[in-house]
């Protein structure tokens, strides 16, 4: 995280560099050098691009206070009516409501926005992330299978380096992302399979031959790389995007999509060997229940990316 992103905090002001910063309680960072404390902003403020299921639990969740000091100020989505519902739910009671915009760029340009959360679809990063980036706001990205491109996440990189923003990708619907990071130099081979009823893969390029099929047993509907398994389930795999970023590669990760009636739930099984050791992962996630192409774990672990960002004194992980 780069603290400087974040609201009117800017460790540059201070005259220092920002790795000379420690952190402590009561929202104060306290400066190595001349041990003057530094106040964290009291609010950080959040824009969100996408209103529908995932982002209207997320706002609900940051309403709640769930994720810390953040506030909803600002919502783009393309569906109007959708956007607005969700404006008048946040600001029923005393509350103004969150701002509706009608385009990215009116909402980078909301006054105090410290940083935009995406709840769309990998096309909607690809179209704004420069945008919110060059702006100097920093993003934290929910669909992830965007940044899987090395030209794409060339591009937003350079705008983050340029701006001081910073791009978060929460762990989503799995664990064991430290792991794989920690171990990233030494592994060999990472194998991520995804098990979904048929109806959570409707509508995806690569269940297109098997949407009149009846699947009455688990059937492998795709195996390949995360690369192109991004592409052909771009609502369903963005875990193996991340699992593969963390690790080997999108092109050296290998993905298995299966269709199962009987799935417990949204199923993620990650595999690992690596010099450092074998990681065996297993996840049976129920999916959201108005969105069942998206587990209830990816919304939880956005709102702990955002948590964490808001309450930056303590960290657990890697």
């Amino acid at each position: 995280m780069r603290l400087s992103s974040i609201g009117e905090f800017d460790v540059r002001n201070h005259n220092h560099r920002d790795d000379v910063i420690d952190f402590r309680p009561n929202n104060l960072l306290t400066c190595y050098i001349c041990g003057e404390p530094i106040p964290l902003p009291d609010q950080v403020n959040v824009g969100l691009i996408g209103c529908g299921s995932m982002g209207s639990e997320l706002a609900r969740a940051v309403h709640r206070g769930e994720a810390g000091s953040a506030k909803i100020i600002g919502l783009f989505d393309e569906y109007q009516p959708g956007r607005s519902a969700l404006a008048k739910e946040l600001g029923a009671g005393t509350e103004a409501p969150p701002v509706e915009v009608e385009t990215v760029a009116e909402l980078v340009n909301l006054p105090e926005l410290d940083i935009v959360i995406e709840c769309a679809s990998q096309a909607a990063v690809i179209t704004h992330a420069e945008t919110v980036l060059s702006a100097g706001k920093s993003m934290l990205v929910m669909s992830s299978g965007a940044m899987i491109s090395p030209d794409f996440m060339k591009t937003v990189s350079a705008a983050a380096q340029a701006s001081g923003a910073s791009i978060y990708i929460p762990s989503g619907a799995v664990g064991g992302i430290d792991a794989l990071r920690a171990s990233k130099a030494l592994l060999e081979e990472v194998t991520i399979v995804t098990t979904k009823k048929p109806i959570s893969l409707t509508g995806a390029p690569g269940f297109a031959d098997w949407e009149d099929v009846e699947i009455t047993e688990p059937t492998v509907i795709y195996e390949g790389s995360a690369t192109e398994a991004v592409s052909l389930f771009p609502a369903n795999v963005n875990v193996a995007a991340t699992v593969s970023m963390a690790g080997i590669g999108p092109d050296a990760t290998k993905v298995r999509v299966v269709a199962d009636p009987n799935s417990p739930g949204n199923v993620h099984e990650i595999n690992a060997v690596s010099k450092a050791g074998k990681f065996s992962f297993r996840f049976e996630n129920m999916p959201h229940e108005t969105n069942p192409k998206t587990s209830f774990l990816a919304v939880l672990a956005a709102i702990e990316t955002l948590r964490s960002i808001c309450e930056p004194d303590l960290r657990i992980g890697t």
